[in-house]
């Protein structure tokens, strides 16, 4: 039985997907991925490229290599998604397939917290790394706060790993004695997806650079060098680096695809939605664990979502058996600025909650997170 299966998507989950589906298949069947961007560039070099350690560049492949495993790359933008006849419109028109894979991910929207695009830096969108990287040049000591404004996000460390990235930059300049630098956020604790033993371990972390945190401050507002919280207090800024909140693209919304909490519901071991043959995958999904957290937004975890859904369509075609379902394990490389970086561990699905280990830090972790970079583009793109 052969067929064909459209990919709608190219980060992590959609491209782990593509390239396994590929090798699983044969000739008959298709493979289509469609994305709107032709470059790929993982996350974690936003952070780089906004305290000068590298460029996002440097990381950027076109996705049109992925032709080179045999998959059909779709230069176009998504429209409409009918999931009942697996179509998508696209700007290049209209393609149907037998399974449809939806890895569109997470939108940074800013627009949803009033003030928050005129005053702050977004870095969590690659287009505006190079404006916050450029405000940093400019900064000569003051107040500087790292805000997370809403979550779930994708990549929950990542406010800490930019506060710890900052303080080395600042530091580097002979500006750490003239700034307060500090990490707001709405969620109850630092990193709750770690516990309380994460979060705690986080503190330390941030108390030795002596950077200081406030949790539980929702902001409502964000006006010229000033944060308004929904509890009526205030916080002064100078130069504001932040985190939106996320939603699915408008183009997921319109599809029905989204339950009532605003994100894609699946199966949490076989990734299936409650559409036949339509699976989702990475940040576009809302998986709640046992604690009522929800799984983390990590590249890691999409890319096993990914390859766990290839392996279900090849089975499905070949009359096979299905895989193990997924497990709900993964990891982040955390860094402590650019020499330094500790693994986080997570057993997700555990019950009553979630099994979490941290290790490091140390100079080969940090090591590891570049390799795990330079792994994933070499055999997805061949360079």
């Amino acid at each position: 039985m052969s067929g064909r299966t459209l990919i709608l998507g190219g980060g992590f989950g959609g491209i782990a997907a593509g390239v396994e589906l590929r090798r699983l298949l044969g000739d008959a069947d298709e493979v289509v991925l469609i994305d709107r961007k032709p470059t790929f560039a993982m996350g974690l070099r936003k952070l780089w490229e906004l305290v000068g350690n590298a460029t996002i560049a440097d990381g950027s492949r076109q996705r049109r290599l992925l032709e080179e495993h045999g998959i059909i790359f779709v230069d176009a933008e998504i429209t409409s998604i009918d999931v009942a006849q697996l179509i998508a419109e696209t700007t290049a028109g209209e393609l149907s397939g037998d399974h449809l894979v939806i890895a569109l991910g997470a939108v940074s929207r800013p627009d949803l917290v009033p003030g928050l695009s005129e005053h702050g830096h977004d870095v969590w969108d690659l287009a505006g790394v190079q404006a916050a990287a450029d405000a940093l040049a400019r900064f000569d000591g003051g107040r500087l706060v790292v805000l997370v404004a809403g979550a779930p996000y994708p990549c929950p460390p990542a406010p800490y790993e930019c506060a710890l990235h900052l303080d080395e930059y600042l530091r580097e300049r002979g500006l750490r004695h003239r700034t307060d630098l500090s990490v707001t956020t709405l969620q109850p604790m630092l990193m709750p997806n770690a516990g309380q033993a994460g979060s705690d371990w986080m503190a330390e972390q941030l108390a030795a650079r002596d950077i200081t945190y406030r949790v539980g401050a929702k902001v409502e507002t964000v006006d010229a060098g000033r944060l308004k919280f929904a509890n009526g207090s205030e916080q002064p800024f100078d130069l504001l680096i932040a985190v939106p909140p996320h939603r699915v693209p408008h183009v997921v919304s319109e599809s029905g695809l989204a339950a009532p909490h605003g994100w894609i519901a699946v199966n949490p071991g076989t990734l299936e939605t409650s559409n036949e043959r339509v699976y989702a995958v990475g940040d576009v999904t809302l998986i709640p664990l046992a604690s009522g957290l929800p799984l983390p937004k990590a590249g890691v975890i999409a890319e096993a979502q990914g390859l766990r859904v290839a392996y279900a369509i090849a089975a499905q075609l070949a009359g096979d058996e299905p895989p193990p379902r997924f497990d709900g394990r993964g990891f982040c490389p955390l860094e402590l600025g650019s020499r330094s970086a500790a693994r986080v561990a997570g057993d997700w699905y555990a019950t009553p909650d979630a099994i979490v280990t941290i290790d490091g830090p140390s100079l080969e972790l940090a090591a590891e997170k570049k390799q795990f970079e330079r792994e994933r583009l070499e055999r997805w793109f061949g360079r």
